[in-house]
């Protein structure tokens, strides 16, 4: 992955992990008729990742992300997933 790509995966990971943006995402899953808020949030974060990370090579490169580069988002987003579940288990807590 390109390392500016690389980057801008991680500050939208920090962006979304920002206690404002979390409590937004809980709120949404007031009225929605889901089982679990923990899980409809982390899916939330990764689909927002994909999607972004989609989004950034069409705009920065005129291209679709690579597999690796694909590969590489879901690489940080699996190491950064205790980050991730712990910012909802903490918005999800109050």
């Amino acid at each position: 992955m390109e390392s500016e790509l690389r980057g801008r995966v991680e500050k939208e990971m920090d962006r979304l992990l920002r206690p404002k943006v979390i409590n937004m995402v809980v709120k949404l899953t007031t009225n929605l008729p889901i089982k679990s808020t923990e899980d409809f949030c982390f899916g939330y974060i990764v689909g927002d990742i994909i999607v972004g990370t989609f989004e950034e090579a069409r705009v920065r490169y005129g291209r679709e992300p690579t597999p690796e580069e694909i590969n590489e988002a879901l690489d940080i987003i699996t190491r950064r997933t205790m980050e991730i579940k712990g910012a909802i288990k903490f918005a999800t807590s109050r």
